[in-house]
């Protein structure tokens, strides 16, 4: 698969969401690109599915994303990795339930590069700058999705 068939995947998968891109691409005035489609398919997940209990659909979700990952091009892992994992961490950081309350849902692959985000997320980069800290996350997710045996401990 690849990258322009990712969303378009989840369109059909998910019809609901397609409300969401269609809203943002009015109100921009345009396709806002992937990045921008996996951010709020994040919050159609963690809004339209999670919170109100269907289960069924956000383990679709995620056998669909994990596999992406697994069959995937290389930018079609980027995009599972870093444009939906690492968001969806970060949304879901903010809610009430956590960012945890996803594990129960995830597969082998996307396990994977979770747990190396958490690597990348407990370091102290205090020091650091905002572009040096992209960068180093950057890196942790290219090695998770380069090397599939290589497992945060």
């Amino acid at each position: 698969m690849e990258k322009h068939q990712l969303i378009s995947h989840l369109l059909l998968e998910f019809p609901e969401f397609r409300s969401r891109c269609a809203e943002n691409s009015e109100r921009l005035g345009h396709d806002a690109g992937p990045y921008t489609d996996l951010s709020l398919f994040v919050d159609f997940l963690t809004d339209e599915l999670y919170e109100k209990g269907n289960y069924k659909q956000v383990k679709t979700v995620f056998e669909q994303m994990e596999e992406f990952l697994r069959d995937g091009s290389g930018e079609v892992r980027e995009l599972v990795a870093r444009g939906f994992l690492e968001t969806l961490r970060t949304v879901a950081s903010w809610k009430p339930y956590g960012s945890d309350a996803f594990l129960q849902f995830l597969y082998p692959e996307s396990r994977r590069v979770w747990l190396r985000l958490d690597a990348a997320w407990n370091l102290n980069l205090d020091d650091y700058g905002v572009l040096e800290k992209e960068v180093l996350v950057w890196r942790v997710v290219q090695q998770s999705l380069s090397y599939p045996n290589l497992i945060a401990q």
